[in-house]
């Protein structure tokens, strides 16, 4: 049975509804995803951040966990409306940037598939329980190993979110009554300089 384009907007949207009202948004955007808006994008999230954060740190690391989730929406999402164009990828999903008064936000939301699904539920799991030294190690076992063929890059994306940010990742994922498909959501967190 095939999906409306509004159950699908609905599904990969309502995650990010949740914002919390003190929470400011800078940067939002729902549609289609390829390399060039990941760049684009972070041009400007790497502005904001050199506007507002002081710690270079800080700074590497929101921009390397938002570089991961775009590129994960680039990979894996499984939206219907995909396209291809010459060697460029589309593919739909939702990104937000916001802060409070105490940390920084990143939120992204896409589809998957019923295989991505249990995978993601499977290895955020084991993540959640792992200290940031066992983190650690993982990314840099997986930088050695290499990367198995369910993978389309490093197979570190995730080991490397969580070692980038300062709380366990979250994530929510949604069955869609009338699709075989989810609604995958991912939050990361930073705390503020």
């Amino acid at each position: 049975m095939k999906i409306s384009d509004l159950q699908v907007k609905e599904a990969v949207l309502l995650p990010l509804f949740t914002l919390q009202r003190q929470s400011a948004v800078e940067l939002f955007y729902t549609g289609y995803f390829s390399q060039q808006h990941i760049v684009s994008m972070g041009g400007v999230i790497r502005s904001w951040l050199d506007k507002h954060e002081t710690s270079s740190v800080t700074r590497r690391k929101l921009f390397s966990v938002f570089i991961e989730m775009g590129q994960n929406i680039v990979r894996y999402s499984s939206d219907e409306r995909f396209m291809c164009t010459g060697q460029d990828e589309l593919r739909f999903g939702s990104l937000c940037f916001h802060t409070d008064h105490m940390n920084y936000y990143l939120e992204t939301a896409n589809l998957v598939g019923p295989e991505e699904s249990s995978l993601l539920q499977t290895n955020l799991e084991v993540l959640r329980t792992m200290t940031q030294a066992q983190i650690r190690d993982a990314w840099k076992q997986g930088l050695r190993n290499d990367a198995p063929p369910t993978s389309k890059g490093a197979n570190i994306g995730l080991l490397t979110m969580a070692r980038d940010t300062n709380a366990p990742l979250e994530y929510r994922i949604h069955p869609l009554a009338a699709s075989s498909l989810s609604a995958f959501h991912l939050k990361a967190t930073f705390c503020h300089d």
